[in-house]
């Protein structure tokens, strides 16, 4: 696994190969989400500063996918990245199409109109059918997406980077995405297991299509500005007869597939089953046998109950992919069930293949672009929260080190509040006056205290505080400043240490040394990571600390490195 850093300028300036998880998941016509979760450290918690942008190989090894972060949020021990395809964003803010009307026209046409004066390009895989249809005042990415459904494609976005720039940026249209892997699995026999379901909760045989609203007009017939009814079929004729996939007689006003009715019509008193209705509109749709047409093709997609059947890769034990068609067999006692299913959705597991999950239903991308809205009003109540430009990203950095201050700080209060009140408390008795016989001091009775007349000083049984300085017999000690020669201890949690000499010490996590030479000015400190990523990084100047990927010179002890041993220490470290 390699997770890709980006700024806001489209610059990589970080790799990641380690983190807690990272998944991806992807639906057909929707947006693929990544989420990861890092150890915080101080790399990570330095890095999230500026990070925009996370690029992840595809899994076909053909470029890569981008994801715009959302949410980076930032716990006690991790740090967790939420991201949306970037694709969402560059299409929903990258100006808008005004007004476009496509009659009988070819996809290309209508792939033009969104593409066209953005930064992406498209490859078109599909067939270029024609097909109507309006885009008026719409973005690029409300505009692809009724393509999507008008001439029926799917889409799938690529980025290709070279010498750490994004160069280019591809959508493709398919008929299908995935292929035909003709993978046949016979449940309980070659080691599949699969749960099925069959949803129910949005089931119809018949539907009542509305078109565009008609202009209304005055006397003279001049437009008033103003709509009437939506437009309807009820004029248009179908028959099986003479081609069509179902009667349909001219007057009536909704579309029935009588088969589905008889299986999974609703019954009346009498027993007799009638036909399950739903309302479609396409309201840019003004055409009642393009309006018939588009209705029916929607009404097969909830025709029957959507099957589906999740399951796991390493249970299947194959490579598979968003869109790729698998069979499915399973006998049992009396029945015998058999298959033909797309992967609808995948939810890929980044750091181990077989974790991997799938989903595998109907092929029903209309349900699916259905849903799409339900997503884009989650992502904008994220998105509304999102600080993206470079100074809100400096600002979070800024309050995770007051965060972690904050924190600290909240840590030593609540320790010596903790002091003070078993101090308080006076919870481990009297004190006794031992003398040098180790007996009691004959006269002297037990005493529970002794403190100063101002309170400022006070030894009980459980600890003594003098001013600030605290100890506890809960083996806590506060003080604001410790001086001595030797300090022996097992751990120190701190955030500088100044001075002195760290002498047979063994240091883990993540650290950093910086230079403070006399040779380089100070707005030009060298730091080198001892431990990180690759294990060791020297990086670059400026005060900042850098990476190996941005790395073009290295010197070690002043003598600089010649280009061709750069490259073999930078493949040591895996860059």
């Amino acid at each position: 696994m390699r997770l890709l850093f980006f700024n806001d300028n489209e610059e990589l300036y970080a790799v990641k190969t380690q983190a807690i998880s990272a998944t991806i998941s992807e639906e057909i016509n929707l947006f693929h989400q990544l989420n990861v979760e890092l150890p915080l450290n101080s790399i990570n918690a330095r890095d999230i500063g500026p990070l925009a942008y996370i690029a992840v190989a595809t899994e076909q090894g053909d470029g890569y996918y981008l994801f715009k972060v959302e949410k980076p949020e930032i716990g006690d021990t991790t740090i967790n990245i939420s991201a949306v395809e970037k694709a969402s964003d560059d299409l929903s803010i990258q100006d808008y199409i005004k007004d476009r009307r496509f009659d009988n026209s070819p996809l290309t046409s209508a792939l033009d109109a969104v593409f066209t004066g953005s930064t992406w390009e498209y490859k078109l895989f599909a067939e270029n059918t024609l097909a109507t249809t309006n885009f008026y005042y719409v973005t690029r990415k409300a505009a692809l997406t009724n393509i999507e459904e008008v001439w029926k494609v799917e889409a799938r976005f690529v980025y290709h980077i070279e010498h750490n720039r994004i160069v280019s940026r591809v959508c493709e249209i398919y008929k299908f995405l995935g292929k035909d892997t003709n993978y046949r699995f016979i449940y309980g026999t070659n080691a599949l297991k699969v749960n099925f379901s069959n949803d129910r909760t949005a089931l119809y045989t018949a539907a009542i299509g509305r078109g565009a609203g008609i202009e209304a007009t005055d006397d003279q017939g001049e437009t008033t500005g103003g709509y009437t009814r939506r437009i309807d079929f009820s004029s248009v004729s179908w028959s099986k007869a003479s081609g069509k996939p179902v009667d349909k007689p001219s007057g009536q006003n909704f579309v029935e597939i009588p088969e589905a009715t008889q299986k999974y019509g609703w019954i009346d008193s009498s027993g007799v089953k009638h036909p399950r209705m739903a309302i479609f509109e396409f309201d840019d749709e003004k055409d009642p046998t393009s309006l018939l047409q588009k209705t029916y093709e929607k009404l097969v997609s909830y025709s029957a109950p959507l099957l589906t059947a999740t399951s796991t890769v390493a249970l299947l034990g194959k490579k598979i992919n968003l869109g790729d068609s698998i069979s499915i067999v399973r006998y049992g006692d009396g029945f015998n069930f058999v298959y033909k299913l797309r992967v609808t959705s995948v939810k890929r597991d980044l750091l181990n293949d077989k974790r991997t999950e799938i989903q595998i239903g109907n092929d029903n991308t209309v349900r699916m672009a259905d849903r799409e809205s339900a997503v884009i009003n989650t992502l904008d109540s994220i998105t509304a929260n999102v600080d993206s430009s470079l100074s809100d990203q400096e600002a979070r950095a800024r309050s995770m080190i007051n965060d972690f201050n904050a924190k600290l700080t909240q840590r030593i209060d609540s320790t010596k509040s903790s002091i003070d009140k078993v101090l308080a408390q006076n919870s481990n008795g009297p004190i006794t006056l031992i003398g040098q016989d180790g007996q009691p001091v004959a006269g002297v009775p037990e005493i529970k205290e002794i403190r100063s007349k101002d309170g400022s000083f006070l030894i009980n049984s459980s600890g003594f505080k003098w001013g600030n300085h605290l100890m506890g017999g809960d083996s806590k000690i506060y003080a604001d400043e410790i001086a001595g020669k030797v300090l022996n201890s097992y751990t120190i949690n701190s955030t500088t240490i100044n001075g002195g000499k760290i002498n047979g010490a063994t240091l883990t996590g993540t650290v950093y040394v910086n230079s403070v030479s006399t040779r380089y000015p100070e707005d030009q400190k060298r730091w080198v990571v001892i431990s990180g990523d690759y294990g060791f990084t020297y990086s670059a100047a400026g005060g900042r600390p850098g990476s190996w990927i941005t790395l073009d010179a290295l010197s070690i002890g002043g003598v600089d490195l010649t280009a061709d041993q750069l490259r073999k220490i930078k493949e040591k470290c895996g860059v």
